[in-house]
C-alpha cells in the first residue's frame, strides 16, 4: 500500500528529512491539494508552506494548487500573494470564475485597503454570478464606503 502524501511528509520530517520534489512530483495536484488541506488541520504550517512551494513549481497552472495557495496565502496575510494567485486563477477559469472566486478577491482587495479595487472585483463577479448574496452585499457596503468617503473629501476648490 502506498503512504499518501501527508504521511510520508509527516513521516519524512519526523526524520529530519528536506521535502523532496521528486517524491512530491509522483502525486496529482489534487492529491497536493488534500495533503496540504491534512497539515493545515494538524497545524504543520512549515509542511503545508513546503507543500504549496513544490506544488506550484510542479503544477503552476493547476487550480487545484492555485487555489490552495491562494488559501493559505490569506491566512499567513499575504495579501499580495494572494491577490497574485487569485489573479491567475480568475485567468485560467475565465468566463467559469467561480463566485467563491470573486468573494476571495474582493476581500483580498479590502484586506489590500483598495476599496475601490474591491468594488471593481465584486461588479466583476457580479456580471457572471448577478443573484450571489455575497457579492451583492459587497457591493453595495463598498459603494457605500465610497460614497461617504467622497462626502469627507475636500473638493477641488477647498484643496
Amino acid at each position: 500500500m502506498m503512504l499518501s502524501l501527508t504521511q510520508s511528509l509527516l513521516n519524512d520530517a519526523s526524520l529530519g528529512h528536506r521535502l523532496q520534489q521528486r517524491e512530491v512530483s509522483r502525486f496529482t495536484p489534487e492529491d497536493i491539494r488534500v495533503a496540504i488541506s491534512e497539515l493545515v488541520a494538524q497545524d504543520r504550517m512549515d509542511l503545508a508552506d513546503a507543500l504549496v512551494a513544490a506544488g506550484l513549481s510542479l503544477y503552476p497552472d493547476s487550480e487545484d494548487i492555485l487555489a490552495i495557495a491562494a488559501l493559505l496565502a490569506e491566512v499567513h496575510g499575504d495579501w499580495s500573494s494572494a491577490d497574485s494567485l487569485l489573479d491567475k486563477i480568475l485567468y485560467l477559469q475565465g468566463d467559469k470564475a467561480t463566485a467563491t472566486v470573486w468573494q476571495h478577491k474582493v476581500r483580498v482587495q479590502r484586506c489590500l485597503c483598495d476599496p475601490a479595487g474591491a468594488l471593481k472585483a465584486s461588479q466583476m463577479g457580479l456580471r457572471m454570478h448577478p443573484a450571489d448574496p455575497t457579492l451583492l452585499s459587497e457591493q453595495q457596503l463598498l459603494q457605500d464606503l465610497l460614497d461617504a468617503a467622497q462626502i469627507f473629501a475636500p473638493s477641488p476648490t477647498q484643496q
